[in-house]
């Protein structure tokens, strides 16, 4: 089995509304996530909530989603990750860690990276989309690592696990060059609105 989280319980702080509800051609943000991910090959998906949970709930469609609640969410978006990896099925392989404020992602980098894992030819534990060599998201990793993940503070970045076991990661490259993409400001947000309006 492998799971794709996504992460959806920030502050938005600096985008100073929501992330996860922000309009992309008349849906939230979330459900064109959710959409993207209950069409790729990921057999279950959790999405975690926190911030705004509440409006969230009544905006989005979660049919097919488990959805977890961060009630410590304003520790940082590791806290997060950590609900989802303490929720997920018991029976999960691998899973992807899909950050909501990278919205240009889609099923096929999903997919690209699902298959790279399980076409692995040896003890890889970490796959990450690059275009054109530059790493973006999401991130893949080997169920063997969720230990490492849910040993980091809540504040710690992934990042570092990535970094400790960089001799097990593995590049797949992908068509989108919006995969390092991520949307902090109302600026960045317009700017990803009318990348995504040219693209569909």
């Amino acid at each position: 089995m492998i799971t794709q989280i996504l992460l959806a319980a920030g502050l938005s702080v600096r985008m100073k509304s929501s992330k996860p509800l922000l309009d992309f051609a008349g849906m939230p943000l979330l459900s064109r996530l959710l959409q993207e991910c209950r069409q790729s090959l990921a057999d279950s998906v959790v999405v975690v909530l926190g911030h705004e949970k509440e409006r969230i709930l009544e905006q989005v469609n979660f049919s097919g989603v488990q959805v977890v609640e961060n009630p410590n969410y304003q520790s940082g978006q590791t806290s997060s990750f950590q609900s989802a990896l303490e929720a997920m099925d018991p029976g999960t392989k691998a899973f992807l860690n899909l950050p909501v404020d990278h919205p240009l992602v889609t099923g096929k980098e999903i997919d690209a990276l699902i298959q790279a894992y399980r076409n692995r030819q040896d003890s890889s534990k970490i796959f990450i989309p690059t275009f054109e060599g530059q790493e973006g998201r999401p991130v893949l990793f080997e169920v063997s690592l969720r230990q490492e993940i849910l040993a980091l503070d809540p504040d710690e970045p992934v990042n570092g696990i990535i970094e400790k076991f960089r001799n097990c990661v593995v590049h797949v490259p992908v068509d989108n060059p919006y995969i390092m993409k991520d949307m902090d400001t109302p600026e960045d947000y317009r700017e990803c609105l009318k990348i995504f309006l040219r693209k569909i």
